[in-house]
């Protein structure tokens, strides 16, 4: 039932089963890329349907249930929805990726920018980060639909990021905790893919700006400071993939080679790592070293990252790298169980880890979803 919320005697279950799933060991029994990809998608359909709204659910947390609306990934959610319709011709992907552009429209404010948080309906605070996420979903349905309200939409919320921007290139207001950020390179992307269709020279030097900063952020071994979601943090695998993601696609807009090879410097130091001692951990510290624990998302991540550098470089660990990495996820997908849960990912594993405890956020779904569209492709052009 749209907008149902599982009651505490259906939640309680639930919850049971994925603690002692993670204390003895859970290991899916794993099937073809195609009907995980089809799971995740279907998993994020649900999310959608649990809102009654045009957003996706930003999680389903196993002690709280569904959350509410999160414009911040809808916005990415939504060109992962096109790019499934485009593949295999679905007119539900796109139908509902169609919805989720109308409902980001709809929680914009007067601004340009777009709320924090999930709940659009009272958050009257603005993110930067969000909105750079949300220009995603916009380009993508501009692309199309031909909606020029998308387009206006676009560009108003650029128009914003630039004028709230550091003059040397970071965002320090309306960000994540109140602290600069160098995974804010996903907002530089999130600007020059739109740009793409604004055509602004004020919006692309804004996102270069950031980007030259972010690279004054690495070290000579690929580490990123400022990569963690608050100051002093070791960072998630998660906020150090969106930083690598941002780089390196904004190096592919920008034909930046310096760019590119700071993207690439960093991508091979976790390959080599990944090589030298297995899947990546959820948390890594200063010194490259890691923790006792996952965090899917940022694997599915990592992955999307290493199949790019492949399809860029050629270099075949990247796609031997990729490759494992999703064969893990896989196992870590349910194809089977209760529906709030099949085909989503949780946060960490186990599940009680610090990333997004107790919780199955819908970006994993997505990037996980991305991951394996990622593979089809790289398949499709080993066979041609």
């Amino acid at each position: 039932m749209v907008g149902s919320k599982p009651s505490l005697s259906v939640r309680l279950p639930i919850l049971g089963k994925e603690l002692w799933s993670d204390i003895r060991g859970r290991d899916s029994f794993i099937q073809s890329d195609r009907q995980h990809l089809d799971a995740a998608i279907r998993w994020l359909y649900r999310s959608q349907n649990a809102t009654g709204t045009g957003g996706c659910a930003s999680n389903y947390n196993l002690v709280l249930g569904w959350g509410g609306p999160y414009p911040e990934t809808t916005g990415y959610i939504a060109p992962t929805l096109y790019d499934y319709a485009d593949r295999y011709g679905s007119i539900e992907a796109r139908r509902r990726a169609d919805r989720m552009a109308e409902w980001l429209c709809e929680t914009q404010f007067e601004t340009g920018a777009f709320p924090k948080g999930d709940a659009p309906q009272s958050e009257r605070e603005p993110s930067v980060f969000n909105t750079g996420q949300i220009l995603f979903g916009l380009a993508r349905a501009y692309e199309v639909t031909g909606e020029q309200a998308y387009l206006d939409a676009a560009e108003q919320a650029g128009e914003w990021l630039v004028s709230v921007q550091h003059p040397d290139g970071y965002w320090d207001r309306y960000d994540y905790n109140g602290v600069v950020h160098s995974y804010s390179s996903r907002i530089a992307w999130g600007l020059l893919a739109a740009n793409e269709h604004v055509g602004s020279p004020t919006v692309r030097s804004t996102a270069m700006r950031n980007l030259r900063w972010v690279a004054d952020q690495q070290r000579e071994d690929g580490w990123f400071r400022r990569a963690g979601f608050d100051r002093g943090d070791d960072p998630f695998l998660h906020t150090i993939a969106y930083t690598i993601r941002g780089l390196l696609e904004g190096a592919v807009i920008l034909d930046d080679d310096e760019l590119l090879d700071a993207a690439i410097r960093s991508a091979a130091a976790f390959v080599d790592i990944q090589q030298r001692t297995g899947i990546l951990t959820g948390r890594f510290d200063s010194s490259f070293q890691g923790s006792n624990f996952y965090c899917l998302t940022g694997n599915a991540q990592m992955a999307i990252i290493w199949y790019r550098l492949f399809d860029i470089t050629g270099v075949p660990r990247y796609r031997t790298e990729a490759d494992r990495t999703v064969r893990f996820l896989k196992h870590r997908q349910p194809l089977t169980g209760p529906p709030v849960i099949r085909g989503g990912l949780s946060g960490s594993v186990p599940v009680w880890g610090p990333y997004m405890y107790l919780r199955y956020p819908n970006w994993a779904a997505k990037f996980l979803a991305d991951a394996l569209l990622h593979a089809a492709e790289a398949d499709t052009a080993a066979s041609t």
